[in-house]
C-alpha cells in the first residue's frame, strides 16, 4: 500500500526522494536502508570540555542529504528516520557507558525564527522520536527541553572552529531545574562541537555535568571513528 501511495503522490505532486531524487515521498527504500545501515560513531577531535559524544552516522551521502532536507526544505516527514539515528547514537553510548539510570535527553535550543520558519523545533522533535524508540527497546529515557537561548549568537555558517566556539559562549541558559538522571545533550549534527559545548556549560552552571552528547550525524572534520573508546 505504501508503494502505491508513493507512486500516486509522485504522479499528482511530483514528489521526489530527498536523498536521491527518485519518485516518492520523504526517503525511498534504498536511501532508508542506507541510512539505517550506517553504524554509530564515537566522535573524536572535539573540545576537551565535552564529555564523550556519539553520532548516528557520518555526515555524508544519504544521511547528509536527508538531514539537509529536514533542516532546509521543511522535510518533517524525515524526522522519524533521522530520530532513529539519534536513538542509535544514544544506544551506542548506553551500551558502553550507561549506568542503568534514567537517561534525560536535552536538545540544544533552536532560535525562535528557525522554529517559525520550519514549523517545528527540529532538534526537540528528533529527541522525542529517539526517546520513544529507546523506551520501546527497554531503556528508561525521557526528554527535557529546558535549555533556552539567552542571547542571539552570530550565524555560525561562516565562522571557523575558534570563531564558533567563541560565538556561542554564554548563549544558553537553563530555564528550569534539570530532572534527575544521566543527562545527554543532543543535536542534529556536530561539526566543531561548539553548540554541544555551550549546552554542557549551561547544564554545569545549573549544577549538572552531562554524561554524554549525541547527534544524528558528525562531519568529517571532527575525526569520527567507529567503535567504543
Amino acid at each position: 500500500m505504501g508503494e502505491v501511495w508513493h507512486g500516486a503522490a509522485d504522479l499528482v505532486l511530483g514528489a521526489r526522494c530527498a536523498g536521491c531524487g527518485r519518485p516518492g515521498l520523504g526517503a525511498c527504500a534504498a536511501c532508508t536502508a542506507a541510512v539505517r545501515g550506517s553504524p554509530p560513531l564515537l566522535v573524536a577531535g572535539l573540545p576537551d570540555a565535552l564529555p564523550v559524544v556519539y553520532a548516528g552516522g557520518a555526515y555524508t551521502g544519504e544521511l547528509r542529504r536527508l538531514l539537509l532536507a529536514a533542516k532546509e526544505r521543511n522535510g518533517l516527514g524525515l524526522v522519524p528516520l533521522l530520530g532513529e539515528r539519534l536513538a542509535a547514537a544514544v544506544a551506542a553510548w548506553a551500551l558502553e557507558e550507561g549506568s542503568g539510570l534514567t537517561v534525560v535527553l536535552v536538545p540544544v535550543p533552536t532560535a525562535p525564527a528557525q522554529v517559525i520558519a520550519r514549523g517545528v523545533d527540529l532538534t526537540a522533535a528528533l529527541a522525542r522520536v529517539a526517546a520513544r524508540r529507546l523506551r520501546r527497546a527497554g531503556l528508561p529515557v525521557r526528554t527535557w527541553a529546558g535549555l533556552r537561548l539567552c542571547r542571539r549568537p552570530q550565524d555560525q555558517s561562516e565562522l571557523g572552529r575558534s570563531g564558533r566556539l567563541a560565538n556561542l559562549v554564554g548563549a544558553f541558559t537553563v530555564a528550569r531545574a534539570l530532572p534527575m538522571g544521566q543527562v545527554v545533550v543532543v543535536d542534529d549534527i556536530v561539526t566543531t562541537g561548539a553548540t554541544l559545548r555551550e549546552a554542557v556549560r549551561a547544564c554545569v552552571a545549573d549544577g549538572r555535568l552531562p554524561a554524554a552528547g549525541a547527534t544524528v550525524a558528525a562531519t568529517a572534520r571532527t575525526g569520527t571513528r567507529r567503535g567504543a573508546r
